[in-house]
């Protein structure tokens, strides 16, 4: 048996069908991969950062695949990981220029400490964000592709 939807009923299913394939399709296919560079912390809150994207949609990139969204998380304390965060932003500035929609973020202990100076160095980062709000990511990397501007 088949349900007759009045008018209205109809275009409130459509008008959710298509907020939920914009969700989907916003996210769905979406790529990340976190890479940590620091202290015992960081892999933590690493692991965590992978939950939350997932949580929101994205998948984890296969091994060697360039993924959608790049996620650096750093340390303040480990000697050098400034100068490694700076030298893989660099390498990614022209995959990103050839990707169009492609993000990354720096977040962690180096990326609180130094906020202004990472948009400073690496005008190419999309959000960058402290431990303190690791848990607004999905967030930040959603506002900062839909307003096409970086988030801090």
């Amino acid at each position: 048996m088949t349900e007759t939807l009045t008018p209205t009923q109809h275009a409130a299913s459509a008008v959710a069908a298509d907020a939920h394939a914009f969700e989907t399709q916003s996210t769905a296919a979406r790529t990340y991969e976190v890479r940590t560079f620091g202290c015992q912390m960081n892999v933590h809150d690493s692991e965590r950062i992978s939950g939350l994207l997932e949580d929101s949609g994205y998948r984890r990139a296969d091994d060697g695949a360039v993924a959608d969204v790049v996620v650096f998380n750093t340390c303040a304390v480990r000697e050098n990981a400034d100068n490694r965060l700076y030298g893989n932003l660099g390498q990614l500035r022209p995959v990103k220029q050839d990707r169009p929609g492609m993000q990354i973020a720096v977040g962690g202990c180096l990326a609180q400490k130094d906020q202004s100076a990472v948009q400073e160095k690496a005008p190419w980062v999309d959000v960058v964000f402290g431990t303190h709000n690791i848990g607004s990511l999905p967030t930040l990397l959603e506002r900062s592709r839909h307003n096409s501007d970086a988030e801090i």
